[in-house]
């Protein structure tokens, strides 16, 4: 069936009022520069996913506004909890249209299955066993050649340690999947922040920079980079091998990535 694009962005991290800053960038306008970044991308490309935190206060609005943005893009998309979502308002605004909070998106001989990784009220992440039945579910259900997982949370390390301690507990439950069903060839991953690409268990894990302020790669404790915004995109070829880069956004005189007074 061809080589089928994806398009993945990730913790937007935006909120009720568009003006609002967090962490010392507005996150509407590194967003919106993302988003014009990605408009030629997705001429050539046939889907997105949205890997968490797509907003930071829970609100209504926020997902609308982010809802609909990303159907500007005219693409089928997925999105997935972060630890900053709030579940129910998430999947209320996402419950139907163009892009969904469903578990799967089939593509060509691929299929993009959709992990919820929040635990609310934590920041770490966790795959309760429903989620895990899901997977499983979703497996089962797909007569796709090869898998591709996206997830909020990290089940490997990305060698930045504070982040590392704060990434998926508990991930033995979903190794043992990667080892069991040879499909599964790579995950796609939030919550990083910054561009990661390693492996686990014989499937890559890619990780993708925020739309929102970035971290700082490598750090021992909390710290912010002051990278651009971007966002990333996966050829997923009929043989399961997996092409990917990651692209950023550049900021304009109209369209400021950070306010004036931010040291990021």
């Amino acid at each position: 069936m061809g080589v089928q694009r994806l398009l993945q962005v990730t913790d937007t991290h935006l909120l009720a009022d568009p003006a609002a800053e967090h962490a010392g960038v507005s996150v509407e306008a590194r967003f919106q520069a993302t988003l014009a970044a990605m408009q030629p991308w997705a001429a050539e490309a046939h889907a997105l996913v949205h890997t968490g935190d797509l907003v930071d206060d829970g609100s209504v609005a926020a997902y609308q506004r982010l809802r609909a943005a990303l159907e500007t893009l005219g693409l089928p998309g997925r999105v997935t909890p972060g630890n900053h979502d709030e579940r129910r308002a998430m999947a209320e605004v996402f419950s139907d249209g163009l892009i969904t909070a469903a578990r799967s998106l089939a593509l060509g001989d691929w299929c993009v299955v959709m992990l919820d990784t929040l635990s609310e009220g934590e920041v770490p992440g966790q795959l309760t066993a429903d989620e895990l039945a899901g997977l499983d579910a979703a497996l089962a259900a797909t007569d796709a050649r090869h898998v591709l997982l996206a997830l909020h949370h990290p089940p490997c390390p990305v060698g930045t340690v504070w982040l590392d301690a704060i990434g998926l507990q508990e991930p033995a439950a979903l190794r043992a999947r990667l080892l069991e069903d040879g499909r599964i060839r790579g995950l796609v991953m939030g919550h990083v922040h910054q561009a990661f690409d390693g492996a686990l268990d014989g499937c890559r894990c890619l990780a993708t920079p925020a739309t929102a302020a970035p971290f700082l790669a490598g750090a021992e404790t909390f710290a912010l980079d002051d990278g651009p915004p971007g966002f990333r995109w996966l050829d997923l070829h009929p043989d399961g091998r997996i092409e990917t880069g990651v692209e950023f956004a550049t900021p304009d005189e109209d369209n400021p990535l950070s306010s004036a007074s931010s040291s990021l």
